[in-house]
């Protein structure tokens, strides 16, 4: 099964893949494989690269990465769903769209992103797809002090408005998706007991 939680920065989608990690495994009995783009040793990495090469400073140049960290992120996905492994994945395809449609990367070319996607991830797509729906203001507010603890000059800090409009373009993407939407503003721990109702339904 490939499970994966979207949603803006700040909404808690970390802290809930892990969570449902260790409740997919420890009660379950489900071997677990755990994934996302920019989290953990590879955001170290990937922020020393962008810092030290020079590619920082070009939209064009950091979209690139990031399509090649997409592109392993299918690769590691799919050999974990060959093997039998239950994948929970933080964000998938759409966090692209979300961000560059906001930027205006592509001049507005649909098609172009769309085929630039399709290179990254193939045709695969999750079995559940769950929104963590918060507020931008919350959102942002969590995304500000996260940033200011990581302390690793990363990508360039995103602006309140980027976030007012990510949320719209995603709270329509799970109407249009049948995504599962969670509300994000609770505590984690109830949030957790809404996914679970979910997940128990599904295996």
């Amino acid at each position: 099964m490939f499970i994966c939680y979207e949603g803006i920065a700040g909404g808690g989608k970390t802290t809930q893949a892990k969570m449902l990690a260790d409740y997919l495994s420890k009660v379950k009995k489900r071997e677990v494989f755990v994934n996302a783009v920019y989290e953990g040793t590879r955001r170290k990495l990937v922020s020393d690269f962008m810092n030290e090469s020079g590619i920082k400073s070009d939209q064009n140049a950091v979209m690139f990465l990031f399509q090649a960290l997409h592109a392993i992120q299918y690769q590691e996905v799919r050999q974990a769903l060959d093997l039998g492994k239950t994948v929970i994945a933080d964000r998938w395809r759409h966090s692209f769209f979300a961000h560059h449609l906001y930027q205006n990367t592509f001049d507005g070319n649909e098609k172009l992103m769309q085929e630039l996607d399709i290179l990254a991830y193939r045709t695969l797509e999750p079995d559940i797809l769950f929104l963590i729906d918060i507020p931008a203001e919350v959102a942002y507010d969590r995304y500000i002090q996260r940033e200011s603890d990581a302390g690793d000059n990363g990508l360039e800090v995103m602006s309140l408005e980027y976030f007012t409009s990510v949320t719209k373009y995603y709270k329509q993407l799970a109407e249009d998706k049948d995504y599962q939407i969670v509300d994000g503003t609770a505590d984690p721990e109830a949030v957790f007991q809404e996914i679970k109702k979910v997940i128990d339904k599904e295996l």
